[in-house]
């Protein structure tokens, strides 16, 4: 009989403690890998809509740069605006390889009940941009094809009421090419709100990123439409060679205009990564303590299990077992009890990544499109791993302490 039969029979000798000392490790496993899955998310999350985003720099008027990223991210916008010179200005830089102008604006949209009655009103992105340079700077962008968005195109140079509309916002308003699209607006400066038609040209496929609840427009319609004329709300820009020496001197340059901050994404990529560092330091301090409450459990259930089996110890002693196999033998009670309970609560994160990442997402409204939980093959064997070899550790009291019995005393205490 192998060492692993002989503790596997040991450990079921008392089902319901076994049972309690495992499933404890599971949830210190579980919450472990729900945390790892989600500092591994969360980045990939972040990056992949900054990617999205399809430049490397903004510029924007001055203000909090956080706060502008994360409306752009949610397809929002800002309070301030920098004037449309600056795009002027900066376009001549050597070092830019693509820039594009973008002014973003919200409209409402009164909502219908089913009878045809007024419901609540929801509120519409509406996206100025030129549509070359945006273009270039988003290449992946596509139009949707097949019945009802035949003929799709983006709108014509001149056009002054054509929208294409992004996947997500197209199908909640149930609009294809050649559907009419009303919103209200209220131009700036008035309080007069105006309602304006605009015909659908296009859809975009779905793309995963904040262009899917966006409606795009001309931009010097945008501009017109909301009375800021002369006005953007972002500049994106996509440097020949993006690294920070060229964003220093990138920055040196375009500071001397009074109205205007230059951003880079990577350092708004760090201000979003920072701002849950508090809430990621507490949810691993939590895994820390369900960690140590698990290990006191794996070794209390061990210990009592070497207490009720002390005269079997000494009987296995008397009839030529050593103390390393002792030792041995309740290693592997250990080791099995902290594999048992590692792998089921690795997989049953694995299968709860989805909610977890619903719970998550409750919490943290940052607008990004991507999972904020992304378990992989790696993390749920370095969760394995980490638990077996805690339990090695956990091991050695109570192993040291069966295999530290001397034969006779050990027969007589458990009689």
């Amino acid at each position: 009989m192998t060492y692993a039969t002989f503790a596997w029979r040991n450990l079921t000798r008392r089902p319901v403690r076994t049972t309690l000392t495992a499933g404890g490790v599971a949830l210190a496993v579980a919450v472990a890998v729900s945390l790892g899955g989600f500092n591994l998310g969360y980045r990939n999350a972040i990056s992949g809509s900054i990617e999205q985003l399809g430049f490397q720099v903004m510029v924007m008027a001055k203000g909090c740069p956080y706060e502008a990223a994360t409306l752009m991210l949610k397809g929002g916008t800002g309070l301030i605006y920098l004037p449309e010179d600056a795009h002027e200005q900066i376009r001549t830089d050597p070092d830019i390889a693509e820039i594009t102008p973008i002014f973003i604006g919200i409209a409402e949209k009164q909502g219908f009940a089913l009878d045809g009655s007024p419901a609540a009103s929801s509120f519409a992105i509406l996206t100025g941009v030129d549509t070359p340079s945006f273009l270039a700077m988003k290449p992946w962008l596509q139009l949707k094809t097949g019945r009802g968005y035949d003929g799709g195109r983006w709108f014509a140079p001149g056009a002054t009421n054509e929208i294409v509309m992004g996947y997500e916002v197209a199908e909640y308003e149930q609009r294809k090419v050649g559907d009419t699209f009303y919103a209200t607006i209220v131009p700036h400066g008035s309080v007069e709100p105006r309602q304006h038609a605009f015909t659908v040209v296009g859809v975009l496929e779905r793309t995963g990123s904040q262009d899917d609840g966006t409606v795009f427009l001309p931009l010097h319609v945008a501009q017109q439409l909301f009375a800021r004329d002369g006005e953007l709300t972002i500049i994106g820009i996509k440097l020949r060679e993006f690294n920070a020496i060229r964003m220093r001197e990138f920055e040196g340059r375009w500071l001397k205009i009074p109205e205007v901050q230059v951003v880079s994404l990577e350092q708004v990529k760090g201000a979003l990564v920072s701002l849950v560092g508090t809430a990621q330091t507490m949810v691993a301090a939590v895994a820390l303590i369900a960690i140590l409450v698990a290990v006191i459990g794996v070794v209390n259930s061990i210990l009592m299990s070497v207490h009720e089996r002390t005269g079997e110890i000494g009987v296995l002693k008397a009839v030529g077992a050593n103390r390393a196999q002792i030792f041995r033998l309740v290693w592997f009670e250990t080791l099995l009890i902290c594999l048992a309970g590692a792998i089921p609560g690795s997989l049953f994160a694995a299968g709860a990544a989805r909610l977890t990442d619903a719970a998550l997402r409750a919490v943290l409204n940052i607008g990004v499109s991507q999972s904020l939980v992304r378990i992989t093959p790696e993390l749920l064997g370095i969760a394995i791993l980490g638990a077996v070899i805690l339990g090695l550790f956990a091991g050695i009291w109570p192993a040291g302490r069966a295999a530290s019995l001397r034969p006779v005393a050990a027969i007589r205490s458990g009689e």
